[in-house]
């Protein structure tokens, strides 16, 4: 299934848009860097994402139901590299530009992550299977999180 995630820029705490295929809004992620939610049309939240407080890593908790999993990007090095305890999943490509896939242990491939550049300018996720769907979402929301919300640019006047 095929995903469009767009930051919404209006007033108030909403973050990011996800959009299905049809150009339909599917899901709504509000809040702030450090605690952000992921839900439905009718605003029950399906997802949880704290952000953790540690010095070397950018670390996540996504919440989903019953299930739990932690994501960590590793930043300090010269090329960042991405975690997952909970799962069996790993991050093939490049977080900073925004096109990575995630892979389970047996090397498949589980969705990718691309920009976007017809027509909505913003995210492309394609999800292989269903039943990672809110999982996957939230890590590219991290991903998202960390490049787009709440860095400083530099604007001309």
């Amino acid at each position: 299934m095929k995903f469009y995630i767009k930051r919404d820029k209006t007033v108030g705490d909403s973050l990011f848009v996800v959009f299905n295929e049809q150009g339909r809004e599917n899901y709504y992620v509000t809040g702030s860097k450090n605690t952000t939610y992921i839900s439905d049309l009718n605003g029950r939240i399906l997802v949880k994402i704290h952000r953790l407080p540690l010095p070397a890593l950018k670390a996540y908790s996504i919440s989903c139901g019953n299930n739990n999993i932690k994501f960590f990007i590793n930043t300090s090095s010269t090329a960042p590299s991405c975690y997952f305890f909970g799962n069996s999943w790993l991050i093939r490509g490049d977080t900073i530009a925004n096109s990575f896939d995630i892979i389970d242990a047996d090397n498949s491939l589980v969705a990718s992550h691309r920009r976007n550049f017809t027509g909505n300018n913003g995210y492309e996720l394609n999800i292989m299977r269903d039943n990672n769907e809110l999982f996957c979402i939230a890590t590219s929301i991290c991903v998202d999180i960390e490049a787009k919300v709440d860095n400083p640019t530099l604007q001309t006047v």
